[in-house]
């Protein structure tokens, strides 16, 4: 995977102290400190169910939290916006586009039984101005990630459901880069892949981090992270167990935080 050194590295999201407590009294996050910063490509490791899911959840608005705060530094206002206890609509009003590919595509990122230009339309419907929905943009947006992304599917009106799952994920990340987001989130964005298809997404993942977006990328395999990100944030148990630097950290050195 070809790793570029960030250019200008600006702190983007400083999420501090934060956090949640589920229904039951379990901890799921505790006390979690870290920053991402644009232009680079944050990765989070740790055991699946440590936590993960919730933390990207709390920064997209979907998870509530107990305490601490998420500090957006906007590039727009050049103000700060505290994101904690926003709903992800407010959230996206604020310009903040954490574009989010969830472990769970069908579930909780598309609607099955809807075809690929309805499911670019979920995006981007509260814009329309008129009774009749806007068809074309996101049509033009769907047949541009199916050429782009190559997507195997007979024509955008395909219900997404009847795609193979590399399909799916190409559908749903390459709708998620197109709204040109300052902060990309990805869980488990290459789950379930083949290995061309999983390089591609690496690659729109490096193009973004080009672009100086903040990407923060939640996976598995420890050998994709060490040659993909740029730092690695270990998570266990709920709790930060150490930040390491992706270009000099080993396998055994993750395996042991």
């Amino acid at each position: 995977i070809a790793r570029k050194e960030p250019q200008n590295p600006e702190e983007r999201l400083v999420v501090r102290g934060i956090s949640c407590i589920s229904r039951e009294g379990v901890k799921l996050l505790d006390d979690i400190t870290f920053t991402a910063r644009s232009g680079e490509i944050l990765g989070i490791a740790g055991i699946a169910g440590s936590g993960q899911r919730e933390l990207l959840e709390a920064i997209a608005g979907l998870q509530h939290l107990d305490k601490g705060e998420i500090l957006y530094n906007n590039p727009k206002t050049k103000g700060v916006d505290n994101l904690r206890d926003k709903t992800p609509m407010q959230i996206r009003e604020l310009g903040v586009r954490l574009s989010f590919v969830p472990e769970d595509r069908l579930g909780m990122g598309l609607v099955g039984s809807m075809d690929i230009v309805d499911n670019m339309m979920l995006r981007s419907y509260r814009g329309g101005h008129s009774l009749f929905v806007q068809r074309k943009e996101p049509k033009d947006l769907a047949q541009r990630i199916i050429s782009e992304l190559e997507v195997v599917t007979p024509n955008a009106n395909t219900p997404v459901r009847r795609l193979s799952g590399g399909n799916v994920q190409k559908v749903l990340v390459g709708r998620e880069i197109a709204a040109a987001p300052t902060v990309l989130m990805a869980a488990y964005p290459v789950r379930g892949l083949d290995i061309n298809s999983s390089y591609m997404i690496y690659n729109l993942l490096s193009q973004q981090k080009e672009n100086g977006v903040a990407v923060i990328f939640v996976g598995e395999d420890l050998d994709v992270l060490l040659e993909l990100c740029d730092r690695i944030l270990v998570i266990g148990g709920g709790r930060v167990t150490g930040i390491v630097d992706a270009r000099s950290a080993t396998k055994e050195q993750i395996g042991l935080l």
